[in-house]
């Protein structure tokens, strides 16, 4: 009885852990269920306000992060944000674009990388500027769709990985070469 108890203990919490998929630095995914939750704004993606999946739509040209969205279920529910990598938590602040936002840096195959996560409720980061996190550890909640937490967009992860140290909150870029200065999620985590 004891065994099997343990095993039921095991396996819920499995299910409550981000799943570490065959990433690269021991990595984690953002959100549960990561890889189902790309469905409207991939990394790349041109968009303008007539040529847009979301409707409306503020911005325009290439989306340089992965869009991960919520269900209708899940809009009243406090959705976990993990830490992808291990580093450290670089930035926490309100960004035009964004509303809450935080900014880890790490090292993704062997390349310094700085990670935005975007349209997070701010005062639920409680790490500190400049303190270590690990990949799995919760950062932080998402924010209430279409309101301040999120600079009126809907309940959903922005996560951005740009090359270098730089912090750059950059959602979308003019050019295919500024675009060249990101990285796709999905590509590096498969």
């Amino acid at each position: 009885m004891k065994n099997k108890l343990g095993l039921i203990l095991i396996g819920l919490c499995l299910a409550l852990t981000p799943a570490l998929a065959a990433t690269p630095n021991n990595a984690a995914g953002p959100i549960s269920d990561a890889g189902t939750r790309v469905t409207k704004k991939p990394f790349g993606l041109k968009v303008s306000p007539k040529s847009s999946p979301i409707k409306p739509e503020r911005f325009s040209g290439y989306h340089t992060g992965v869009d991960f969205e919520t269900t209708t279920a899940e809009q009243k529910l406090n959705i976990t944000i993990y830490a992808i990598c291990d580093g450290r938590l670089l930035l926490k602040k309100y960004a035009s674009g964004y509303g809450g936002v935080a900014v880890q840096s790490c090292v993704l195959n062997k390349q310094n990388v700085t990670v935005v996560y975007g349209h997070l409720r701010l005062s639920s980061i409680t790490l500190k500027a400049g303190k270590a996190i690990k990949a799995g550890q919760p950062l932080g909640l998402l924010g209430a769709g279409y309101s301040q937490e999120t600079d009126g967009e809907r309940k959903h992860l922005h996560l951005g990985i740009h090359k270098g140290k730089a912090i750059n909150l950059s959602g979308y870029v003019k050019t295919k070469k500024e675009l060249s200065q990101w990285l796709d999620y999905l590509s590096l985590f498969k």
